[in-house]
């Protein structure tokens, strides 16, 4: 889903970026990672279309924090899949709050603080893939930390991404940006900046 931040949100210009939310398969369970920034639910339709997964087949919805560009469908998603259980990191209505070390499904939820109060990654048991919200993200091949006027506490989210770095992983899958083939050096080489 493609966003466009205004001159002085991220930089001195506008900036493109985009805004990605997952399907993860476990088994016969579906769990959607956040629901994107349109209220409407069109992107993420097509999304689960794409992906060969109805609304019924959406069992669990994982939120990785509060900001409207992860949360901005959530009422659709309430509505298209009524029988889902909502589950956020973040103080957020109508969620059942994760803590660190709680499941959802084959995905266990790492508290990375510091970006939100309530941050989450979810770290996929079954693959060793690292869904990271917004703990960290990509900029054309560049990892980078989420823009300081986004970031709740700085100091938090540093000692988040020390915590996913001594984690380690297979791939990372970031919310905002595109993957990369070596995130787990990239990363290391962000913490020594």
């Amino acid at each position: 889903m493609p966003l466009q931040l205004p001159p002085g949100m991220a930089g001195p210009g506008p900036v493109d970026a985009d805004v990605r939310a997952f399907v993860v398969k476990d088994g016969s369970r579906v769990i959607l990672v956040d629901t994107g920034m349109q209220a409407d639910g069109v992107a993420l339709d097509a999304g689960l279309a794409s992906a060969g997964v109805s609304w019924t087949d959406v069992g669990d919805v994982a939120l990785t924090h509060h900001h409207p560009d992860h949360i901005g469908a959530l009422d659709h998603v309430m509505s298209s899949a009524p029988k889902a259980s909502i589950w956020s990191g973040d103080v957020v209505p109508h969620t059942t709050q994760l803590s660190d070390g709680d499941r959802v499904g084959s995905l266990r939820v790492l508290a990375t603080p510091g970006h939100t109060p309530g941050h989450i990654c979810l770290v996929d048991d079954n693959t060793g893939d690292v869904l990271v919200g917004d703990c960290v993200g990509t900029f054309g091949s560049d990892l980078a930390r989420p823009p300081a006027m986004f970031t709740a506490d700085a100091a938090g989210l540093d000692r988040s991404l020390h915590r996913l770095a001594e984690l380690g992983g297979r791939r990372m899958y970031f919310s905002h940006g595109s993957e990369i083939d070596d995130p787990w050096t990239a990363l290391a080489a962000l913490l020594e900046r």
